[in-house]
């Protein structure tokens, strides 16, 4: 069975391949580089290392917009491929979000080179060299009062509660990871959860998507653009019942989870 300057090493050699994958600029480096600093805030709150937990928290978050904006524009070309939108719609939605990515794309080079996460750096690399006590023990700990958050159902639940529940299975997840890396079997759920953690993740995707337009017609009735403000309207109420049977699916997920039943599918992300 490995020591926890193992996990430490992991999740150090995590974080720095996805730094890499940034800065070559990979298609989905974005969101490996805030499931690293997820992991690490897993890892560090299970093992009581509250500064290292607060730090990969804080820049996760300072990054919550820019993956944000980054599935928003797929979804935006995968309606414009659906026909959902004109392609005079799309270029100027596009055009729109094209500044708000350059903006995006400076606070992602801050997070990826900045102070916060060369300290951040610095102290997982001194870990992985010389460990932490008592790691098993914690982690296990951690996940069993996880997998507590995650008994019960969402239904009758505000979107507030769905998201926190979404977090709380991403950290069910990390810490069977963190187990399995140890060299423990793996967790009874594992499994269930990233099934659950997928459709948790679609809904929150097609919900925040969906405001976003909210926002852009609104913009857009401001500025007396009269045909893209239409067109917007339009697929806001095209997209409203595709947002409640993500929110339904999640719902029903949740229940099965909490019933310890496997889910019978997975939705498929429209993105």
């Amino acid at each position: 069975m490995k020591q926890p300057a193992a996990l430490w090493k992991l999740r150090s050699r995590g974080l720095e391949e996805a730094r890499q994958a940034v800065k070559r600029g990979n298609p989905e480096s974005l969101h490996d580089l805030r499931v690293a600093l997820r992991r690490i805030a897993a890892t560090a709150a299970a093992l009581r290392r509250k500064r290292i937990a607060r730090r990969a928290r804080a820049i996760a978050r300072s990054l919550s917009r820019p993956r944000q904006l980054e599935v928003d524009r797929r979804l935006l070309a995968r309606v414009g491929a659906l026909g959902l939108l004109s392609p005079d719609a799309v270029t100027a939605i596009a055009a729109r979000w094209e500044k708000q990515a350059s903006r995006a794309a400076r606070r992602l080079a801050r997070a990826t080179d900045g102070n916060r996460m060369q300290r951040l750096r610095r102290r997982l690399a001194r870990l992985a060299r010389k460990g932490s006590g008592n790691g098993i023990k914690r982690l296990a700990a951690a996940r069993r009062e996880a997998e507590s958050h995650l008994a019960r159902s969402l239904e009758g639940r505000d979107d507030r509660t769905l998201h926190r529940y979404r977090l709380a299975v991403k950290r069910a997840r990390y810490l069977a990871e963190d187990l399995v890396a140890l060299g423990l079997p793996e967790p009874t759920g594992a499994a269930r959860e990233k099934a659950l953690q997928e459709t948790l993740g679609r809904w929150n995707d097609l919900q925040t998507f969906r405001r976003r337009l909210a926002r852009g017609r609104r913009e857009a009735q401001r500025r007396g653009t009269i045909g893209l403000a239409a067109e917007l309207d339009h697929l806001l109420t095209v997209l409203e019942p595709v947002v409640d049977s993500a929110r339904t699916a999640a719902v029903a997920a949740s229940r099965h989870s909490a019933r310890v039943v496997p889910m019978a599918r997975e939705l498929r992300s429209p993105a």
